[in-house]
């Protein structure tokens, strides 16, 4: 079930906002509207659920100038969180971010023939590959690649949240060379002539629901991954989000963000979340391909934020990957 009558949504949240109004006193709902399960907040959409009406027209990969999928209204919003993003209690994405690695390292893996099941703390498995965490953040995905040896660059439009990355970053040897580029948007770098097919490795995740322009987005993106040849498979891309099921829409919003709290009111928009089989039909217009997908599965009881990753559930969290053709 993919669709829910919009009079149903606007009963329900009226409903929990109502509740939230009887608990604002005790301040459950006085903290900033910070972003928990994202990390690139970049919101401010139409209110069309379908992908082809949030498009840019277009279906090539040559446009000189490319689209700009970010609103300058969230992204200072949301620049007000960069001091709490490696806060437990304040990012459920530190949870998640464990699975999200170990779908990443296999897909890698695969497909560079790397060898992941080395025991010593000192091997890079990512050694030699260049990759880009697009809408960075507070830098938590950035550092897990660093970290296991990638020559890492991280774009996100708040200057103010790179910065705190930056200086999170500078904290060990393994993160401190991050090339964070505060107040750039993904099509920004890649009408950067330098940038174009740079990459092996392009992760997107948690940002595609908050664009503007998912399209705009995603050919971007694809337009910074190093293209196939006889010595080089081609770059991976990384998407992950929240699909549009009635499920998602009680779990993601009525529970993270109404009855548990543990979501700002406000941050997701239903409407705005993609299937995978959504996002395929973005990619594929830029001449890539799904190579595997999983869902991101929360663990009961749900309040300690345990998860996992499975081959048949993609009704909430999905995480796929995507090489060209």
């Amino acid at each position: 079930m993919n669709s829910i009558p919009r009079k149903m949504i606007q009963r329900t949240e009226h409903c929990f906002r109502k509740r939230a109004l009887v608990t604002s006193s005790f301040g459950s709902c006085s903290f900033p509207r910070n972003s928990l399960y994202q990390q690139h907040p970049t919101c401010a959409f139409s209110s069309s659920s379908s992908v082809s009406s949030r498009s840019s027209n277009g279906d090539d990969n040559t446009r000189s100038t490319l689209n700009n999928s970010v609103s300058s209204e969230e992204v200072s919003k949301f620049s007000a969180m960069a001091s709490t993003w490696w806060k437990v209690d304040h990012n459920p994405l530190i949870s998640m971010n464990p699975i999200r690695m170990s779908f990443i390292l296999q897909q890698i893996a695969n497909q560079h023939k790397i060898n992941i099941e080395h025991t010593s703390s000192a091997y890079k498995p990512l050694s030699n590959l260049k990759a880009l965490d697009a809408g960075c953040g507070g830098g938590l995905l950035s550092e897990s690649l660093a970290r296991l040896g990638a020559n890492v660059t991280a774009v996100d439009p708040s200057e103010e949240v790179a910065k705190a990355a930056r200086i999170h970053s500078m904290k060990q040897n393994d993160t401190k060379d991050i090339d964070y580029k505060g107040g750039m948007s993904v099509e920004e770098l890649a009408n950067m002539e330098e940038y174009r097919h740079s990459f092996d490795i392009v992760c997107v995740l948690e940002v595609i629901e908050h664009a503007t322009d998912p399209k705009s987005l995603m050919q971007g993106a694809t337009s910074l991954l190093k293209q196939p040849t006889d010595t080089h498979p081609g770059g991976l891309l990384f998407v992950s989000t929240i699909n549009r099921t009635a499920k998602s829409y009680a779990v993601a919003i009525v529970g993270g963000e109404y009855l548990t709290q543990k979501l700002p009111i406000g941050t997701h928009d239903w409407r705005q979340f993609l299937s995978p089989k959504e996002v395929n039909q973005l990619v594929q217009n830029f001449g890539m391909e799904e190579v595997d997908k999983k869902g991101m599965i929360l663990k009961p009881p749900f309040w300690d934020l345990k998860w996992y990753l499975d081959s048949n559930d993609f009704d909430v969290n999905w995480i796929g990957s995507y090489m060209h053709k």
